[in-house]
Formats: structure tokens, sequence, C-alpha cells
């Protein structure tokens, strides 16, 4: 028999037979902790079914016949419907490209940097990197370095040895008197040799020198030694002097290799080198042998000994023919003669230059053998005007022969050439 009664709209009330209920303990919400509730899982979605009434029965769907499968597309249906999914996919790409070309200009602009920005080095991003790590690892090893500082150590003073004192003093002094003796006693000149001397046999450089046997060989004088060369041996540019122990003093002398000739005030031909010292006196046969230096006369030359101009300047004529001195010195000359007997030198013409003219330094006359005649002008940009005056001598052919004017002053930086008659 069923305990329950239910009410008039049908739905159930509990028995009255039933004990009540009590009432919940409630507690204040600020005094209620917090509850935690553990998750629960999801249930399952069901699906709703309206409520049929029981007094109709249920019968299966009525349908208007068997049921058919979808049509299935053909071959050619598929090949166009891929050609266009690809179609829409390069079209994404396209849009993808052009949408990130637009982001790259945007963030180029705002960083102000040009569109085109090259590839990124990998190798130098690498290198740049090891230098900073490296030169990071320098830093913290200066610093640990600098805060390292040894510490000061304080030694008690030693008392005054005197007995120890004496023994240093007498052991340098031992020491210094066996150096001394052993200088003045093993090291010796016993033999003298010479290198590079060709004009000058070995037995007069050796007398020139100074240099005796039994000589102390670490402490002879060199310079007064090479002095005594050089004064005594005009030939003598350079010298040199080694020693080779125990007993061996090298002298190494460098002899000059061209000398000029030019006339003293008694028409005496002297040789003389382009550094102004005079060497020998020679005879006018030889001198023809020599590059002549005219315009100018040595007063009283001395083999040796530097050359000293005589004040003879030539006698120049004016409009009205009148005779006029020159306003240019021996000295200025003679001075104006050595540049160009270096430029020679520099060019390696000395053999060919028979003569060289400087009574006038306006104008500058050197013979070229017996083909040309060099107009060298005033004494401006002179090694320019010798090593032109090569190139152009060079150039000729050699049956040509005239004058070759380098003065620059007709035509300017280049060479005149005039044949003789």
């Amino acid at each position: 028999m069923d305990t329950k009664e239910k009410n008039r709209d049908g739905t159930r009330r509990p028995r009255q037979d039933a004990p009540p209920r009590q009432a919940e303990r409630t507690v204040p919400r600020r005094e209620q902790p917090p509850r935690r509730r553990p998750p629960e899982e999801p249930a399952p979605r069901q699906r709703r079914t309206p409520p049929q009434d029981a007094s109709v029965p249920r019968t299966a769907p009525q349908g208007t016949g068997p049921r058919k499968s979808a049509p299935q597309p053909t071959a050619q249906e598929r090949a166009v419907a891929r050609k266009k999914a690809e179609a829409r996919q390069r079209e994404a790409q396209k849009r993808a490209a052009e949408n990130s070309r637009k982001k790259n200009a945007l963030r180029n602009m705002l960083s102000d940097t040009p569109q085109t920005a090259e590839p990124r080095d990998r190798l130098a991003e690498s290198q740049r990197r090891k230098a900073r790590q490296a030169a990071a690892a320098e830093h913290r090893r200066r610093q640990a370095r600098r805060h390292d500082t040894p510490s000061v150590i304080y030694t008690a003073p030693q008392a005054f040895n005197r007995h120890r004192l004496f023994v240093q003093l007498l052991t340098v002094t031992a020491v210094v008197v066996a150096l001394v003796m052993g200088m003045s006693i093993f090291f010796k000149v016993k033999t003298v040799t010479v290198a590079g001397s060709q004009v000058y046999s070995a037995w007069t450089v050796r007398e020139a020198s100074g240099i005796q046997e039994g000589d102390n060989l670490l402490t002879f004088n060199r310079a007064r030694a090479n002095a005594q060369i050089r004064a005594k041996l005009p030939y003598v540019e350079k010298s040199r002097i080694g020693i080779k122990l125990p007993d061996t003093v090298i002298l190494y002398i460098e002899e000059m290799d061209v000398a000029y000739a030019i006339q003293s005030d008694d028409s005496t031909w002297w040789l003389m080198n382009s550094g102004g010292r005079v060497v020998e006196q020679i005879d006018g046969r030889k001198a023809e042998e020599h590059t002549q230096i005219l315009g100018i006369t040595l007063d009283n030359p001395k083999a040796g000994e530097d050359a000293v101009a005589m004040e003879d300047a030539p006698i120049e004529t004016d409009e009205s023919g009148e005779y006029i001195p020159a306003m240019v010195t021996g000295a200025q000359r003679l001075h104006s003669a050595m540049q160009i007997l270096k430029a020679l030198e520099d060019n390696d013409i000395v053999g060919q230059a028979a003569s060289v003219n400087v009574s006038f330094l306006d104008d500058i006359i050197l013979w070229y053998g017996t083909r040309f005649q060099i107009n060298l002008g005033d004494t401006g940009r002179m090694d320019y005007k010798i090593a032109c005056m090569n190139d152009g001598i060079a150039a000729m052919s050699q049956y040509d022969s005239g004058i070759l004017d380098v003065s620059f002053s007709f035509w300017q930086d280049q060479i005149g050439y005039t044949p003789f008659e």
C-alpha cells in the first residue's frame, strides 16, 4: 500500500507520520570558511525526448521508400575541385606574402632602416659575439688582478754587519782586478785585416789607422783611428772598425766611386767628389777622363780637405756693352755644381757627362759626351731636369745630336730639341 498521497496537481506529499526534519544550524557568512569542491566531471549530454503519452503506441517513422546513398563525383569534377583548391591556396599564400611585405615595410619605416635589408651575416655576428665575450673576459680578468694585490709583509730591521760589507767590497775589488788583468794580458792586438780597399793596399790602410800590434783590443780609440784613415787616405769615403776575439781587428773601407776634375788658381787640375772633398792632383790628360767642372776655381786646394772656391766671378756685360761684375759668389757656384753632380749620380749617367759649366747660374750648360748640349737653365728643380734629360736622351736615336733644352722656360714641362746642322 502506498504510504504517500498525491496532491490535486499530481505531486506527492510527504507522509504525515514521518518525523519532522530538524532545522540546520546556520553560520554567519563572515565566519563560514570557503568550501573547496573537487572538480566534477561533466556528465555526458543526453538527448532530450519529448514526453510521450502512454496511450499512444510507438511506431517506426514512415518513409517514402528505401534510403539512397549520395551521388559520387566524376573524375573531371574532382580535377576541377582540386584546381579550385590549389588556386585558393595560392591566393592565400599571395595574401600572406603581401601582408608580410607590408608589415616589414612598416617596421623598416618605423625603425628608419632601408626597406631592402641585407641578409644577416651569421659568420660576422658570430665573430662579433666572440669578440664581445673575449673583451668581457679580459675586463673581468683585469678587475680580478686589480683587486688581487699582494699584502705587505713587515720584517724586522737587521743590524749592520761590518764583516759582511767588508767581504762584499773585497769580492767586487777582486773581480775588477781580474777583469783588468785579463784585458791587459790576454786581449792584445795581433792581427789587423782590411776589407773593401781597392785604391790603397792593406798595409797603407793599416799604417794610416795607427793601430799597432800589442794594443789593447777593447780599449784602443776607434774614433781617432777612423779620423786618421779618412784624413790620410782621400779616396776613403767611409770606414768602420770591428773586433774579433781574442786578438783580431777588422778595418772596413768604402772608397769613392766617382771623382770630378776641377782647376785650381794655378791652372792645375784636381779631383773632387760630389761632397766637395779634394782627392788628389792630376795632369791635364787624366783630367779629360773625368767630368770637368767649369766656371769654378779652387783656392789653394789640398788632398783630403774640403774644396774652397775663389771669388773670381766672371764678368758680364749690360745692354750698353759695359762690363759689370756678376752678383754670384764662388761658393754659390760650387754648391750648385755639387747639386748637379749628385743628381747625375742618382740617375747613373756620370760617365756620359763630359762637362758642367756653372759660370752663370741662370744658364747652366751640360755636355753629354759630344752628341748633346743640355741647357739646364737655372738651379731650380735640378733633380727633375736631370731625370727628364736622361729620359729624353734614351728616346733619341744613337745617330741624333743637337741641343736639348730642359730649362722649362720656353716649353713648360717639355724638352726642346734642336739638331746640329
